[in-house]
């Protein structure tokens, strides 16, 4: 059997991952488990590289240098190319703080370090997805380190160890990736999604193949129609996944190394050259978006990214538009950029100065000039940038001249309200979650006025209960259920007379975040039931709530407790400054709908009642009635915008919501209580 050195299956199978991952990037809805295309190519570069390279090295013909001078002008020009041109768009769209987050990710993706970047700013306060035009990037990352490490351990294997032997160590490092994989993909998910250790194993499963058909030869097609049944396994197996996996499955791990070796099967069957599936793959329009599948992947996202971030939400018009952007933007970048750059004739030193190093450095130097410069918030007009500059105003801003008594830890030792009282002991605490963070300013304005200070504890993310736990994956979150039990110990014996609560109670009631933010369910459960559901996180969340109260109660405490405000599904903030940005959009609504405020926040509320109902000691602050007027909740007031991003108060709406309340009935209730 003669082979022929052009596979035009596999660029169809690039052209079904690519869709796929544009699919999913569109509306995960369209296709949950889309985002295993970015699997798919990444067993076909470990496959390709290798079936490249093994040759050329068993055939002592292998130079490094040439390896890494195709790989410079196969990916960096286009790289280069979408990068300042988003850049550019940006420039005129977003606000300084996220140009400031593009720069830096230019600069790591430009020296190969974007995964890690962005894994070490993930987490709960990482920005939205749909505010980074370039964390696609990360995936590049991931090959390119690859790229780097892994023709030297090739060549070693090859000058050290026999072929049977060879075969059998990166078949054993694979598997124990493998499970590093899914133990990670369990417990830290921000690394096992971005970092090469946990994702090594899918190129590996892709170089491993082309090993072995290079070393086995025609052995491995002796039984033709074994091979074409495991191809069209591996078609089962991958639509399986696009279609029953999604955002909130155990990922990458061994779901990631099922796509990885289902992917493989393809790719070995179309080592036949023949049959209904290699024809199909090779159809020749399939085969085109093959060939234009980097291109299609490295602008799709920007476009995306970029659409939504100005116009706040995308509707049928809007992914027609992408899609033909998209499509115009990869077809010219690769007729007129992408191929003239891979396959000019240039000598090496200058591939290395022109290709990398002048345009590597001239990327790092702009970037860090973003950084330096704040984001240039001088490109905005004077109206736009007072607006932004109230959203981004935080209480972490705040300097106090004098810290708590050490022995209130894990609480932050940073007064909140008369510091002037200290070194008397805090006579209020703050707990919860991030939404209790964001109460800090109105706790600060409200012991000023009454002549006390507070401290906040708590942790994005984790509600201020106790008996309940965050879980994930079926499992208890051990951090969240230590730091609240270490925080309610701490509660019990300390002097405080008052304890505010607050948390995003609908994030736990509905198990769901707000539409379109990053972030997968949160659900809660006990030792009675961990079962990841909303009815069980319902149970759990009235039960917790139930035991914190009645504890504080029993602790001869008095617990005032938050009502959660509105959250959005866009940054309020960020479409006020638009508005006062470009006169076109002066109309356009940054507020939500009063009907889907108290809907998501139905069950919640609901469960605090009952408890006001029950325990008589306990006070709500109820704040919506203060934004939600009229049928709509306000993302404003008085001008001020409320929002820093689309759930979380700044710090001048924290204080002008406290404002308001200063002047409602209920504020005398709790001024009476603080006075007592």
């Amino acid at each position: 059997m003669a082979f022929t050195t052009y596979r035009p299956d596999i660029d169809g199978l690039r052209a079904i991952a690519v869709l796929t991952v544009i699919l999913f990037h569109f509306n995960n809805q369209w296709l949950p488990g889309g985002f295993v295309g970015v699997d798919v190519f990444f067993v076909i570069s470990g496959y390709i590289i290798t079936r490249i390279i093994y040759a050329e090295m068993t055939d002592n013909k292998f130079s490094f240098s040439q390896f890494y001078i195709k790989r410079i002008k196969r990916i960096l020009p286009l790289f280069y190319l979408v990068s300042v041109t988003s850049l550019l768009v940006s420039w005129l769209v977003l606000t300084p703080d996220d140009l400031v987050r593009l720069a830096d990710s230019i600069r790591y993706a430009s020296v190969f370090i974007a995964n890690i970047h962005f894994e070490k700013n993930s987490g709960y306060f990482a920005p939205a997805a749909e505010s980074m035009p370039l964390l696609h990037m990360w995936s590049l990352s991931v090959e390119e380190q690859f790229y780097f490490v892994w023709p030297l351990l090739l060549f070693l294997s090859i000058k050290f160890l026999s072929p049977v032997s060879r075969k059998w160590v990166f078949f054993a490092v694979m598997l124990i990736l493998v499970g590093l994989s899914e133990y990670a993909a369990r417990t830290n998910e921000g690394a096992a999604y971005y970092l090469i250790q946990y994702r090594g194993s899918e190129l590996l499963v892709g170089a491993l193949l082309s090993i072995l058909v290079h070393d086995r030869g025609h052995s491995l097609f002796v039984h033709e129609s074994a091979v074409a049944f495991l191809g069209m396994a591996g078609v089962l197996i991958l639509v399986w996944f696009f279609w029953a996996l999604d955002k909130e499955a155990v990922f990458p791990g061994l779901n990631a190394f099922m796509v990885s070796v289902a992917s493989a099967l393809i790719i070995l069957n179309g080592e036949l050259r023949k049959g209904l599936l290699y024809r199909l793959l090779s159809a020749r329009g399939l085969a085109l978006l093959g060939r234009l599948s980097f291109s299609l992947y490295l602008w799709h996202w920007p476009v995306l990214v970029l659409y939504r971030y100005y116009f706040n939400e995308i509707n049928g018009s809007g992914y027609i538009l992408c899609a033909s952007l998209t499509l115009l933007l990869s077809f010219i970048s690769w007729r007129y950029v992408e191929k003239p750059c891979r396959y000019l004739k240039v000598k090496g030193r200058w591939v290395w100065l022109g290709y990398f190093v002048i345009p590597v450095i001239t990327l790092v130097l702009i970037a860090k000039d973003i950084k330096k410069n704040e984001g240039y918030q001088q490109r905005m007009p004077e109206q736009a940038l007072t607006l932004y500059e109230i959203s981004v105003s935080s209480f972490n801003d705040v300097v106090k001249a004098v810290a708590a008594d050490a022995s209130y830890r894990p609480f932050e030792l940073i007064p909140i309200g008369d510091e002037s009282l200290l070194p008397a002991k805090p006579a209020a605490l703050l707990w919860g979650d991030s939404h209790a963070g964001h109460f800090r300013p109105f706790i600060d304005m409200l012991g000023k006025d009454n002549g006390f200070y507070a401290l906040y504890g708590g942790a994005g993310g984790c509600p201020p209960f106790i008996g309940v736990d965050l879980l994930k994956h079926g499992r208890p979150e051990a951090e969240c259920t230590d730091r609240n039990n270490a925080l309610f110990e701490t509660i019990k014996s300390s002097e405080a007379h008052w304890v505010f609560m607050a948390g995003r109670w609908a994030m736990y009631t509905e198990t769901t975040r707000s539409e379109g933010e990053k972030g997968s369910r949160v659900f809660l459960g006990d030792s009675s039931d961990y079962t990841e559901s909303v009815e069980n996180s319902r149970r759990a969340f009235r039960k917790g709530m139930e035991a914190t109260i009645k504890g504080l109660i029993d602790s001869n405490k008095q617990p005032v407790l938050f009502e959660q405000v509105p959250s959005y599904s866009f940054e309020p903030s960020n479409c006020l400054v638009k508005k006062a940005r470009y006169a076109w959009m002066s109309d356009i609504d940054c507020d939500m709908d009063k009907a889907d405020v108290e809907q998501r926040q139905a069950y919640a509320n609901r469960v605090i009642k009952e408890m006001e109902a029950k325990y008589p000691q306990l006070l709500v602050i109820r704040l919506n009635g203060l934004v939600c007027m009229n049928g709509k909740c306000v993302s404003q007031l008085n001008g001020i915008p409320l929002y820093f991003d689309n759930d979380h108060l700044n710090a001048r709406g924290s204080e002008l919501l406290y404002q308001q309340y200063r002047e409602h009935d209920n504020y005398r209730a709790l001024q009476r209580l603080l006075n007592q």
